[in-house]
């Protein structure tokens, strides 16, 4: 019987070690997506996507005149978007959560191309959003630093995102947000009617569904990069849970009469009373339900430990 209280036991202390193990994600998560700067014709073009994860690699792929390549793999025989890269090009792994791929000489060619990422644990893969190869702008691009990738918000509520970027020669930025609803650059549409021209974007959350904005930002000099799409879904709004009462406290104060006078005045009478507090009765703390089980089969264990001490004392 022991044997058997300590083998309960310990389940119960397995099942409650795995538990914070079963709220984790699976898998890397993007934080950063591929975003799709317009550059110089035979410039650096860099791409970057960031991840959470342990242990992560990226594999390339591109897009280009209706063939898809595997541009992490440059050996082998030249492939015909190799000729268009650069002197020299390549993926990159910057630090342990951020990958890179870049044309040290981009060319107009790959104009209209697109480039993405896949990033794998060893156990999970997930697949970055594609960016667009823009090529033929006369000045280097804006460079955006941080923007969500998605957002989920109750009907209502404030939904923000907020562009952070930097230009490469100091000068100043502007900003015009886009939506659209395939989520596809070629698609977008003004907000407002092209009003929106700060760095973030407060989205209309008055009705539930899904919607796509994209940022554009702008240096002075010229250059341009538009962002990555971010995805607002709208849920509808749950309701308020209401903690129940204890039922061994009052659910009511009685109210003491007042012993105010009666104050009168010249053709009305009004009588004033001493508002009256009913504070909120304490909430005590619920456990959870397993909480009670371990206690009991504790309680068992040591009643069961106690009973053979006893009968031992007969002997």
């Amino acid at each position: 019987m022991r044997k058997t209280v300590c083998l309960l036991l310990a389940v119960l202390m397995s099942c409650l070690l795995a538990m914070p193990a079963m709220a984790a994600p699976e898998g890397p998560v993007i934080t950063l997506q591929p975003q799709s700067p317009n550059y110089p014709h035979y410039s650096v073009a860099i791409y970057t996507v960031k991840a959470e994860g342990t242990n992560l690699q990226a594999t390339w792929y591109m897009e280009w005149l209706g063939k898809t390549y595997t541009i992490s793999d440059i050996g082998g025989a030249m492939e015909e978007w190799e000729a268009f890269a650069g002197e020299s090009y390549g993926a990159r792994k910057v630090d342990d959560n951020t990958f890179i791929f870049v044309f040290e000489g981009i060319e107009r060619d790959l104009d209209g191309g697109y480039i993405w990422c896949v990033i794998e644990d060893g156990h999970y893969a997930v697949t970055s959003q594609k960016s667009r190869i823009c090529v033929g702008s006369e000045k280097m691009p804006p460079e955006i630093v941080s923007i969500p990738t998605e957002l989920t918000v109750e009907q209502s509520a404030e939904a923000e995102i907020r562009c952070v970027a930097k230009s490469l020669d100091d000068s100043e930025l502007s900003f015009l947000w886009y939506e659209t609803d395939t989520g596809r650059l070629g698609d977008i549409r003004a907000v407002n009617r092209g009003t929106e021209t700060a760095d973030y974007l407060l989205c209309d959350t008055s009705e539930v569904g899904t919607r796509n904005y994209i940022c554009m930002v702008e240096s002075a000099n010229g250059g341009m990069t538009y962002s990555s799409v971010v995805s607002v879904t709208v849920t509808e709004k749950q309701p308020e849970q209401t903690q129940p009462q204890d039922p061994t406290e009052p659910t009511t104060t009685p109210t003491v009469p007042s012993e105010q006078p009666t104050v009168s005045t010249e053709g009305s009478t009004s009588e004033t009373q001493a508002p009256t507090t009913t504070p909120d009765a304490p909430q005590q703390d619920e456990l959870p339900w397993w909480t009670f089980l371990i206690v009991a089969v504790i309680a068992a264990g040591v009643g069961f430990g106690a009973a053979v001490i006893f009968v031992k004392k007969k002997k």
